[in-house]
């Protein structure tokens, strides 16, 4: 991404990372911590919540650090039809969520509306997919397609 593109990008999802850092102040009260890390603003420690979340330029993590791995969500879908551990692959967890925020800087205020309705679609989705591939490869945080022909 080019730093022109970059920068239009982050204006075209400045509302989604002022209600991103709405939350993120209201979060700082009950203990969060915040540093700017991976394209966005991330705060860490974040009580309420169970997993990673990005909105806009900003980063919600409720571990401690914003380091360690996570599973890809191809790995989570195959071990919900066999049960199989073995089955999870794992990737950076800060790369995924990072891919996110560049989502975002392409759709703007129509992510979360166009991420919606992605969620009818089988797991991985295309976002989702995209994202994990990045955290693997550092390329590909677009999702190419609307099918999960291509799995990470």
């Amino acid at each position: 991404m080019t730093a022109i593109a970059d920068v239009l990008g982050k204006i075209w999802t400045l509302p989604n990372t002022i209600a991103g850092l709405l939350i993120g102040f209201f979060a700082l009260a009950f203990g969060a911590r915040a540093e700017i890390s991976n394209n966005a603003i991330v705060f860490s420690r974040v009580r309420f919540l169970h997993r990673a979340f990005t909105l806009g330029n900003v980063i919600f993590n409720p571990r401690e650090t914003f380091s360690g791995h996570c599973p890809t969500y191809h790995s989570v879908a195959q071990y919900r039809r066999c049960g199989d551990a073995a089955v999870l692959e794992y990737v950076e967890l800060a790369r995924h969520e990072e891919a996110h925020t560049y989502q975002y800087q392409v759709l703007g205020p129509l992510f979360l509306p166009v991420y919606a309705l992605t969620q009818i679609l089988p797991s991985p989705t295309p976002f989702e997919r995209a994202a994990d591939i990045y955290a693997k490869t550092g390329t590909g945080w677009w999702p190419t397609g609307l099918t999960n022909r291509h799995r990470p």
